[in-house]
């Protein structure tokens, strides 16, 4: 096999594409910033003055006038981030043209670059929305999801912001406690027709997004925003397609994505976040034949905890076991040091745990996938 490529002579033409998704975040940003150049951005608001009794005498009978001041937010876009590879002419001839660089480039944009973004988005809001004061951790079950999800839109509308334009994005676990939910039931928007179709549209006019738990900070049951809320700059989104560059015959596939995501201050109280719940999020690992005999495995998504590790095992129920609330300990776990890391898995190995630990070595996230060995 050459390069660890799965080259054969009668592969099927189809590819076995992974599932993938649009970008959920975007739904929750504003468009009225444009970023365009530079690398740091300031935001202007223009503060109130108090009300004063009126005096009917003298030459101050509106009271004494202040300047008008204006407050600078600083932004500063932080993310630059790339990749790139190889599609040999000789691998791509011999697997039936399934290794296409257009199709490649697509399929890296839909399942690493949105995921990637999408994440920080939301870690961004989550983490503005802690920091304000406007959060919950109290537990979810099926009894109070409703309750909880009215809690939030309560401290939205507290804080003055418009009922139109709210959105929520949500664990798909805290969906189904929100479906179950007896008060959801008889209340929420044409909730009957939302639980038949089996989705969740509006709750009290705020639109809510099921999101995959690896897209979420760990412990989200649901982010509460409003669309004015969070700017996210893209100042560069660029990816090329070079056909037999110098030194290769083949093509050469090159992305850069230049982003950052703020949540303006005037705005920051129109962010609300449920998390604290018990339970691990899932995480997105990714393997990929690289070397004879070795494997490239990444996780995609930030870390969040105090680090990773991984174990492999011929099956997927001989895997080291992962418990909420146990800690992790044992020499069959290995520590995943970057982002990624290549492997060389024993004879019979076949499948891969990763699992992300806090500063105790106790779970908080977990994703198991098939070893994709070279």
């Amino acid at each position: 096999m050459a390069g660890g490529m799965n080259l054969a002579s009668r592969y099927l033409k189809q590819v076995d594409e992974r599932f993938a998704q649009e970008s959920q975040a975007m739904l929750a940003l504003s468009k009225d910033y444009k970023f365009k150049g530079g690398k740091t951005f300031m935001v202007y608001s223009l503060p109130v003055v108090q009300m004063n009794d009126y005096t009917r005498s003298g030459d101050q009978r509106y009271g004494v006038p202040a300047d008008l001041s204006r407050s600078v937010q600083n932004l500063e876009v932080t993310r630059d981030r790339s990749f790139t590879f190889i599609i040999d002419k000789g691998d791509k001839l011999q697997s039936e043209m399934v290794s296409d660089a257009g199709r490649a480039l697509a399929r890296q944009i839909r399942e690493v670059v949105v995921p990637e973004f999408d994440t920080y988005v939301f870690k961004t809001l989550a983490d503005s929305a802690m920091a304000a004061g406007n959060y919950a951790d109290s537990a979810i079950d099926k009894t109070n999801a409703y309750a909880a999800f009215l809690a939030g839109m309560e401290k939205l509308g507290d804080n003055n912001v418009p009922c139109k334009g709210r959105v929520a994005f949500c664990s798909y676990r805290y969906a189904n406690l929100l479906k179950q939910d007896a008060a959801f039931v008889k209340y929420g928007d044409a909730s009957q027709d939302m639980l038949a179709r089996g989705v969740i549209g509006e709750v009290d006019g705020c639109r809510i997004v099921k999101v995959p738990s690896n897209h979420l900070p760990a412990g989200t049951a649901f982010i509460i925003t409003h669309a004015v809320a969070a700017a996210a700059p893209q100042q560069l989104e660029e990816y090329k397609i070079h056909d037999n560059p110098p030194g290769i015959s083949g093509y050469l596939v090159e992305g850069r994505f230049i982003y950052d995501c703020f949540v303006l201050n005037e705005k920051i109280n129109a962010v609300y976040v449920h998390g604290g719940q018990a339970g691990m999020k899932s995480l997105s690992v990714i393997t990929s034949a690289s070397a004879p005999g070795k494997s490239l495995l990444f996780v995609n998504g930030a870390l969040e905890g105090a680090k990773r590790v991984y174990a492999m095992a011929a099956t997927a129920a001989a895997l080291p076991a992962v418990t909420y609330g146990t800690a992790v300990s044992g020499s069959a776990w290995t520590e995943l040091t970057g982002e990624s890391a290549e492997l060389t898995p024993a004879a019979g190995m076949k499948f891969l745990r990763v699992a992300e630990l806090d500063a105790a070595n106790k779970p908080i996230a977990v994703g198991t996938t098939v070893l994709n060995i070279g």
